[in-house]
């Protein structure tokens, strides 16, 4: 049995350079229980000849209190981790910045619609002509030691954060958990799924029906959220949590919302983007999640959402079949919302 994955570091020329880290593969605790931490809208690198690095500084100290008080089995920031608008020539100094924060705990990323947006007055939010490409940053955290990003079909760019993770069963190579992580765009690029995403998504799922035997249970991460979530809720679906903002879906999602309301192995999505924005909805066929903004940094909320936190997914695997709760650890050290 292979405990251990390989990660490569695709260059953004096609080229593929030496062996980079040799990664534990993630596997369920012995209770067959996976606690993902979710950090959302970092935004760091805002002010940064003033009030930013103070600012950066006060975000990262409540992330490590986060891990700390959670001690999860992996973190996703799932976009907007920079502010690209403030950030020109070392977008990759804040990578590594929060890969060294969280370290050793494993982590991935996804990339939002702030990422790789060029600097200032060189152009509008999604046009390419950031130095640090969208491909660029997704290639480097990928090489980090702790990181299981990893950089996505090539067919697929500028949709590059697009790939699956697995997580093994305690004992054996049995995949008992996946965590799909899809690009929404933004920064570089449209705020689009693109529809060769969808088809990618859909066959990855079937390839994975044939070789794991069945389906196998399903957790996804996007930065911007699907609209289903606004609707559902003027619908009647049963809601939990703070929503004081605005949804802000995709310009189109490609028939993606459609796709993963039919496969029955997705149970969760969970997104970010709209700051102000915790609440989660439960679906026919599966739930949408806000995460909690998890930063100083990027536009603030009033009332019960201003104080930051991050969200907690802990998921117990049982077979085919899952139970998930979920919480927000507050910058306070307080839970709220938790619901399972």
């Amino acid at each position: 049995m292979n405990n251990f994955l390989y990660i490569f570091w695709a260059s953004v020329t096609g080229v593929i350079n030496v062996p980079l880290v040799l990664c534990q593969q993630l596997r369920l605790t012995e209770q067959n229980s996976f606690k993902v931490l979710q950090f959302a809208d970092l935004h760091e690198g805002e002010g940064p000849d003033s009030w930013g690095p103070e600012t950066d500084e006060r975000t990262e100290s409540f992330l490590s209190r986060a891990i700390n008080l959670e001690k999860p089995d992996l973190v996703v920031f799932s976009g907007d981790q920079i502010t690209g608008l403030n950030v020109e020539t070392n977008a990759t100094d804040y990578y590594q910045r929060l890969s060294d924060l969280v370290d050793p705990t494993p982590h991935t990323m996804i990339l939002g619609n702030h990422d790789a947006e060029p600097y200032s007055g060189n152009g509008d939010q999604s046009d390419p002509g950031a130095l640090t490409t969208r491909s660029d940053l997704i290639a480097f955290d990928s090489s980090q030691p702790n990181s299981y990003t990893a950089v996505g079909p090539p067919e697929l760019s500028p949709a590059i954060s697009t790939y699956i993770v697995d997580v093994l069963s305690p004992s054996s190579s049995e995949v008992s958990l996946q965590i799909i992580h899809l690009d929404s765009g933004g920064g570089g690029m449209s705020e689009i799924i693109l529809p060769n995403q969808v088809a990618w998504l859909e066959s990855e799922l079937e390839k994975r029906r044939e070789k794991n035997g069945r389906p196998v249970p399903s957790i996804v991460f996007i930065h911007i959220p699907f609209s289903e979530i606004e609707t559902s809720k003027e619908n009647g679906s049963e809601c939990f949590g703070v929503e004081l903002d605005g949804v802000t879906p995709t310009d189109s999602d490609g028939g993606l919302f459609s796709l993963l309301s039919n496969y029955t192995e997705i149970k969760s999505v969970f997104s970010g983007h709209d700051h102000c924005n915790s609440f989660c909805c439960k679906l026919p066929t599966l739930s949408l999640c806000f995460g909690r903004h998890s930063s100083f940094g990027g536009y603030s909320c009033e009332k019960q959402a201003k104080e930051i936190g991050a969200r907690v997914i802990d998921v117990q695997v049982k077979g085919e079949e899952v139970e998930i709760n979920t919480w927000i650890r507050m910058y306070s050290g307080n839970v709220i919302e938790e619901h399972g």
